[in-house]
């Protein structure tokens, strides 16, 4: 059945033994379920999503103490043997038997450790996860020590250390409370409270320019946000909380934004690409230009590049916009330049997204497109490039220079 419809399939490290338990194990069975799918049924090995299994670190039993070094050994393995496959787990299995607060803990720091041994998905309730960088290093430390270096003590450790521990949300924080205005801003933002940040920031405003809430206070503490995705002290479903925040608080904030009156007909087209949902950075880069005069056409998510290309035909367009968050939405941007450098299209492009790089734009995208093409880190390389653009559709001879964000003077003068 999975071969005739091309469904994906879960498939468990258990024989007619039962559940692997050591990695050795778990390998062998692996082996066997490949064999059986890919060599015996020609089934696409990316329709495979190995549960490497893993049991409780939390019971004391000895035959199960180094349960975590087994499944993250065997999920490393699997992944260096099978390039093409998935795998899963059932996270919170590591931490069954013990108390709740002690088990968001040792989730988070498993979590962690397997996204870095190669896992592609979990099973897990987010309300059981935290951000590392939410954890103290002793907190962290404790935990790794019953993951990694397991003894007649660590569990009781663990569980000592653990016992009257709770995460802190800073709704009762003292520190909070004694933070200016933009501190608090900033901090909501990390957290993802976007309950409490709507009544701050109207309060805020009337002291607080709105556009520096905005172009200063909220875009840096994204930022800070992408730094701790991108090293791993935050989960993506925090990540996608405190952009869910911005975008609350963006658009609240959005009539008491200064908005720039000029003559220009300069017009982007965006949209987030193919396969991507991710929108909160483009409705930015929308509201942003918008309010510096330029005019844009706003064509949504997961936007396939006929849909760009459809909006050309009946607008005057000056400017492409692709955005996206994941790592394959870089991928689809790449394949839509190639498309369009076939088709002859040679308008500037601006690319922008957390996973994309300078060096991807500069290796794998420019050498492809005869057009422009701007590498956007934030929304407001967004409106250099489209000054940038609107200066050479009235005078050619200038030039058009799509360096942004390397010059640091420019960057200072921007920034002033």
């Amino acid at each position: 059945l999975a071969k005739k419809f091309g469904t994906a399939l879960v498939c468990l490290v258990i024989d007619e033994k039962g559940m692997a338990k050591t990695t050795a194990d778990k390998m062998r069975i692996a082996d066997r379920i490949y064999d059986l799918c890919v060599n015996r049924h020609g089934i696409d090995p990316r329709n495979l999503m190995f549960d490497m299994l893993t049991f409780t670190v939390g019971s004391g039993d000895v035959e199960y103490r180094d349960a975590a070094i087994q499944t993250l050994e065997a999920i490393r393995q699997l992944h260096a043997k099978y390039p093409n496959v998935g795998s899963t787990l059932g996270l919170s299995n590591i931490s069954f038997g013990l108390s709740m607060n002690a088990r968001v803990f040792l989730n988070s720091v498993f979590l962690h450790h397997c996204i870095e041994a190669g896992m592609t998905s979990v099973i897990i309730n987010v309300k059981h996860i935290v951000p590392l960088a939410k954890m103290s290093q002793e907190d962290r430390e404790i935990c790794e020590e019953l993951l990694f270096h397991p003894d007649d003590q660590s569990l009781f450790k663990f569980i000592g250390h653990f016992s009257d521990k709770t995460i802190d949300n800073g709704k009762n924080d003292e520190a909070y409370e004694a933070m200016r205005d933009e501190e608090k801003i900033a901090q909501l933002l990390l957290d993802g409270d976007k309950e409490r940040m709507i009544p701050l920031v109207e309060k805020a405003r009337h002291t607080i320019n709105p556009d520096r809430i905005v172009n200063e206070i909220l875009i840096d503490a994204m930022k800070v946000v992408g730094e701790l995705f991108g090293s791993g002290k935050m989960q993506l479903p925090f990540v996608l909380q405190s952009a869910e925040t911005m975008k609350t608080t963006v658009d609240y904030l959005n009539p008491y934004l200064s908005k720039q009156e000029k003559d220009t007909d300069t017009t982007l087209v965006i949209g987030t690409v193919k396969g991507d949902v991710h929108d909160v950075g483009k409705n930015l880069v929308d509201i942003i230009l918008s309010n510096n005069g330029f005019k844009v056409i706003n064509i949504g998510i997961k936007t396939e590049l006929e849909e760009y290309l459809d909006v050309m035909k009946e607008n005057d367009i000056h400017a492409i916009g692709m955005s996206g968050l994941l790592v394959k939405s870089t991928q689809v941007m790449k394949d839509n330049l190639e498309i369009m450098a076939a088709k002859g299209i040679t308008t500037p492009v601006l690319l922008g997204g957390a996973a994309l790089t300078r060096s991807f734009v500069d290796d794998f995208c420019r050498p492809i497109y005869n057009g422009a093409i701007f590498y956007c880190r934030d929304a407001f390389d967004g409106v250099i490039a489209m000054s940038r653009i609107e200066k050479y559709n009235a005078d050619p001879s200038v030039g058009l220079d799509t360096r942004l964000g390397g010059d640091m003077v420019e960057r200072a003068a921007k920034e002033v």
